[in-house]
C-alpha cells in the first residue's frame, strides 16, 4: 500500500497554492495554468471528472497493469486506486487534497490527488551541488587543499 496524506481544506478557503515537499517547486496554483514545476511530480486527478490533469509517461505506464478497460464504470481514478491499494513502494506517496463542493454542502467534496515519487539519491547530489555551487559563489569554499 502507498503511503497517503490527506488534508481537508476549509469550506470558503481560497484554493491552496501547492509545493513539492522533495525540493518547493511550485506544483499548482489557483493564480497559474501551467502543469507541475518539478520532476517528482507524476500525477494530478480530480475526483470530480475521474480523469487526470497531469501524467507522466512512466506512472501511465505503472497504470497499465491497474486499467480495467472491459468495466465500463472503471476510470483512470479507480485504475489509480487500485494502484494506491496494491503497490508497495517505499519512494512514493500520494497527497490527497480534498475540496469542499462549491454548489452545497450536501455534495460529496472534490478530492485532488496528487502522486509523488521521490529520488532520493538524485535529489541528494541535486541538493548537494546547489549547496556547493552557493559556497563557491558566497567564497566558503577553499579550493586550494584540493
Amino acid at each position: 500500500m502507498i503511503e497517503t496524506i490527506n488534508i481537508n481544506w476549509p469550506s470558503g478557503a481560497i484554493d491552496p497554492t501547492i509545493h513539492c515537499p522533495a525540493c518547493g517547486s511550485m506544483v499548482l496554483s489557483p493564480l497559474e495554468e501551467e502543469g507541475p514545476g518539478c520532476h517528482h511530480i507524476q500525477f494530478i486527478i480530480d475526483s470530480e471528472s475521474g480523469e487526470f490533469n497531469y501524467i507522466t509517461e512512466s506512472f501511465d505506464e505503472i497504470l497499465k497493469e491497474f486499467r480495467k478497460p472491459e468495466v465500463e464504470e472503471f476510470d483512470e481514478w479507480d485504475a489509480t486506486e487500485s494502484f494506491l491499494e496494491e503497490a508497495e513502494s517505499n519512494t512514493f506517496y500520494v497527497m490527497n487534497l480534498i475540496l469542499p463542493s462549491n454548489v452545497s454542502m450536501e455534495d460529496d467534496p472534490v478530492c485532488l490527488r496528487i502522486g509523488y515519487e521521490l529520488f532520493f539519491a538524485e535529489d541528494q547530489e541535486e541538493l548537494y551541488e546547489e549547496l556547493e555551487r552557493r559556497h563557491d559563489e558566497e567564497g566558503l569554499h577553499d579550493h586550494s587543499q584540493n
